[in-house]
């Protein structure tokens, strides 16, 4: 949806995008090829070698880990303080796909989108994995999918332990080997009944 730009305010503006992982540098290619020349793309990689592996045409590169937060938060303030669609191809490490989560989601755009790929790593031993292990992107994703329901339930009644609220998750979207997780604040929650109020009393009085 964001090929045209990011919206705001119903006039979109180049889309700021970033993407962990840049390896030889054939994903960055192709996002250029497909998000247009206007969008600003920026990959982030830990191996020196992938500095010069795209012209600057195609997207800046910078060398740092994505488990350092300091470095994360360095390139979102070169894109002006905020990020609109972050990519995570990474290390595939738990820990790693954490500290990124925990450090850009706070910068991501309200109407972003947060993507983690490889996410059956999460099953993994040498990837800080194991089926239903604590801490994991897919379990990670799963307590998001609990916390956009919290206001259904207490924490006195849930048998797990209460999970950080994060009231800007809209969505929440599993793939194979994929999850995408849409950023959006959320109003408070209400009840709306609609149809005809007395006609409702009148059956609850003739059952009594």
């Amino acid at each position: 949806p964001f090929r045209a730009g990011f919206g705001v305010g119903g006039v979109p503006r180049p889309l700021r995008f970033l993407e962990i992982g840049v390896s030889e540098g054939g994903s960055l290619e192709f996002w250029r090829d497909w998000l247009g020349p206007e969008a600003v793309i920026v990959g982030v990689d830990v191996d020196q070698s992938c500095r010069d592996v795209v012209s600057e045409d195609v997207a800046l590169v910078r060398i740092g880990s994505q488990d350092d937060p300091r470095f994360l938060r360095s390139v979102v303030d070169e894109l002006g303080g905020s990020v609109d669609v972050v990519l995570d191809d990474g290390s595939h490490i738990a820990t790693h796909q954490r500290v990124s989560f925990n450090t850009l989601w706070p910068l991501l755009t309200d109407g972003g989108l947060y993507i983690c790929e490889d996410v059956h790593t999460s099953y993994w031993p040498g990837y800080e994995g194991g089926l239903r292990r604590p801490g994991t992107a897919v379990e990670e994703a799963k307590d998001l999918v609990d916390d956009m329901h919290r206001r259904y339930y207490t924490e006195a009644r849930s048998r797990r332990p209460a999970i950080p609220s994060r009231p800007d998750v809209w969505s929440v979207s599993f793939f194979d080997s994929v999850i995408a997780v849409h950023k959006r604040s959320r109003p408070d929650s209400r009840r709306i009944v609609r149809g005809d109020e007395t006609r409702r009393e009148q059956q609850s009085d003739s059952r009594s």
